[in-house]
């Protein structure tokens, strides 16, 4: 790890620091999965998605964050938590 520059090593431990609390506050809700982007299923999915900067989250396939904004993947993560629920509630009434 002392190979990488101090620049990489920084935003590493800021992305493993916002997925741990992601992971502590969604627990079950949500499935987080990690692609290295320079393996064959990350380019994949970088091309599939129109991915060209990172940190990027895709939401069930359909919504893409790019950046930091932790509010703005929230709101992105609350609003597919949401449809799911009222999914979910639809399946149970029918």
């Amino acid at each position: 790890m002392n190979e990488y520059p101090a620049e990489m090593l920084a935003e590493h431990h800021r992305l493993s620091a916002w997925i741990t609390e992601l992971s502590q506050r969604y627990g079950k809700d949500i499935m987080i999965r990690l692609i290295d982007p320079l393996s064959g299923v990350g380019v994949w999915k970088s091309l599939r998605y129109w991915i060209r900067k990172y940190p990027a989250f895709v939401v069930n396939g359909k919504n893409k964050y790019i950046g930091w904004d932790r509010q703005a993947l929230d709101t992105i993560l609350a609003r597919a938590l949401h449809r799911m629920e009222k999914c979910a509630e639809i399946k149970k009434g029918a």
